[in-house]
């Protein structure tokens, strides 16, 4: 299986067979308000000259073991019975073409409305026997979905567009759907994508980022979605066309997989790693854009700033509270001035929460997830190309990293020069240079022989890049702190004291220290 196939599977997964593009759905979902919903079944791409058909009633119950085995490893199971008809479905998210959007599915029919995994694939049924670790497979949740099916052609492709409304159930709990869902069935794979574009420029949809197998998963367990880490990067011997969209869609589907976090999870860390996201595709973006000049590249990397930037004020004021009440506050408990300060902390935080809740929901970052993951389906990069240049994308992703780890490696040897008389100027330039290889040698570290050399030297920059973290945070808190106003309470006005003077003895930074790690990233050479 080649890296585009593999970047992002799960630690310890057990591995599902590679599948056939007859066993992959390819999808985008859609959440309406009822007004919105009703509108949208009458949609004027639709053809008024075929009549709308009748809702199907499609009643599903979904499999797992008590441990939610399945749910973990994002894998679902479930038995569908439309119309008397059983039809046993698997399916699992992987790192497909289609990014976040596309999943493996494999279907058999059934006699019964029993759950038999030997009805499947003998492949499949090991898959699952593995996933779960042959424990017991039971009930867990089910679904009770009205369906309307339609079909959309635009000339380059065919899509199927289905209007769901129902309920899912775990117990007495219970969780109301009410979703478009838009798949690709042949054709143009950018027809999806397009076809979406035009669905939001209609009516007022917000992508739903979750399944209706990982909704019912959360129902029934109880536990709030987690905030999602960076993805393994590339592995194998990819070439570089495959590798360009397989790390779009990493970034991407990272950035989208912490959606429910924020919302009804750890909001902190959720905000966090979405930023996260939308650097590490800043930089990969960055790295394409200079060896294949696209205005596809300069505009989505203009637009993943945008957003990174619009989440900073959140990210600042919650890194500004974990540092005053581990810090100044707690070092200080005596200081009544702390309890005013953490109370117009708070204020600002929820502004700046409601900034990215404003930010996810806006039609700008839907257009742009959307319009990325077709430029990333549809390989857009290309059209920038001229045709003689069209065969450097087919030699090996390895040779581009190797060149790309170089120069970057190279311009952070020049750039840290007298490290410890650098201007706080001159540091953030640096710690944005350590970022950009930091997050290179994560994505395409996995291609090169030397793991563990690799590996020591990505730790090395993270370690340094930490440090370097620590003053900027530091100097981003005393600004912070300048802005609260305590007005007349003397109290607070002393803490906001102690607040910036803790922030002036921490950015004295320990040189020696900074020498030390420097030595050591500079001593390395992992590309020989």
């Amino acid at each position: 299986m080649t890296a585009p196939e593999t970047i992002g599977a799960l630690p310890g997964t057990p591995e599902i067979p590679p599948v056939s593009a007859a066993m992959r759905e390819t999808e985008l979902k859609f959440a309406l308000t009822a007004p919105a919903f009703n509108a949208a079944q009458q949609w004027e791409k639709f053809d008024p000259a075929v009549r709308r058909p009748r809702a199907r009633r499609l009643m599903a119950v979904y499999f797992d073991t008590a441990a939610g085995d399945l749910a973990r490893h994002k894998a679902s199971l479930r038995v569908r019975t439309v119309n008397r008809r059983h039809v046993i479905t698997f399916k699992w998210t992987g790192s497909f073409a289609g990014g976040w959007f596309e999943r493996g599915e494999v279907e058999a029919a059934s006699p019964t409305p029993e759950l038999d995994i030997a009805l499947l694939p003998p492949e499949i049924a090991q898959a699952i026997i593995r996933l779960t670790a042959g424990r017991k497979l039971e009930a867990v949740y089910s679904s009770d979905i009205k369906r309307v099916v339609r079909l959309l052609h635009d000339g380059t492709g065919t899509i199927e567009m289905a209007f769901d409304s129902g309920v899912i159930s775990a117990g007495d709990k219970t969780c109301p759907v009410r979703e478009v869902e838009m798949e690709f069935k042949s054709g143009d794979a950018g027809a999806l994508y397009r076809l979406g574009l035009d669905f939001v420029a209609a009516f007022p949809a917000r992508l739903e980022s979750l399944s209706k197998a990982e909704r019912g998963a959360a129902l029934a367990s109880g536990k709030a979605p987690e905030a999602v880490r960076a993805v393994a990067g590339l592995q194998g011997e990819p070439v570089l066309d495959g590798a360009i969209g397989a790390l779009i869609n990493a970034c991407l589907g990272q950035f989208i997989a912490n959606w429910p976090a924020f919302e009804s999870g750890d909001a902190v860390k959720a905000v966090h790693q979405m930023r996260v996201a939308m650097r590490r595709l800043r930089s990969v973006l960055g790295l394409f854009q200079r060896a294949f000049p696209s205005a596809g590249f300069t505009v989505f990397r203009e637009q993943a700033r945008n957003i990174a930037n619009a989440m900073g004020e959140a990210r600042n004021w919650d890194v500004f509270a974990e540092l005053l009440k581990t810090g100044p506050a707690a070092a200080f408990p005596g200081e009544a001035g702390f309890e005013t300060l953490l109370a117009g902390v708070a204020q600002y935080r929820i502004a700046g929460h409601d900034a990215v809740r404003s930010l996810l929901g806006a039609a700008e970052t839907l257009r742009f997830v959307l319009s990325l993951q077709g430029f990333a389906a549809t390989h857009g990069w290309r059209n920038a190309l001229a045709g003689e240049a069209l065969p450097e994308l087919s030699v090996p992703a390895r040779d581009f990293a190797d060149t790309s780890l170089a120069r970057l490696h190279r311009r952070l040897l020049r750039d840290g020069k007298n490290i410890t008389h650098l201007s706080a100027e001159q540091r953030h330039e640096l710690r944005k240079d350590l970022k950009k290889l930091r997050y290179t040698v994560d994505l395409f570290g996995g291609l090169f022989d030397a793991r563990k050399q690799i590996a020591a030297y990505g730790k090395s920059l993270s370690k340094l890049q930490d440090r370097l973290g620590v003053f900027n945070d530091l100097a981003v808190a005393r600004e912070l702190a300048l802005r609260l106003d305590a007005g007349d309470d003397v109290a607070a006005s002393r803490a906001a004291g102690i607040v910036i003077g803790w922030c002036a003895r921490g950015a004295v930074e320990d040189d020696e220290g900074l020498r030390r790690m420097w030595k050591k990233v500079r001593r390395l050479k992992p590309f020989e």
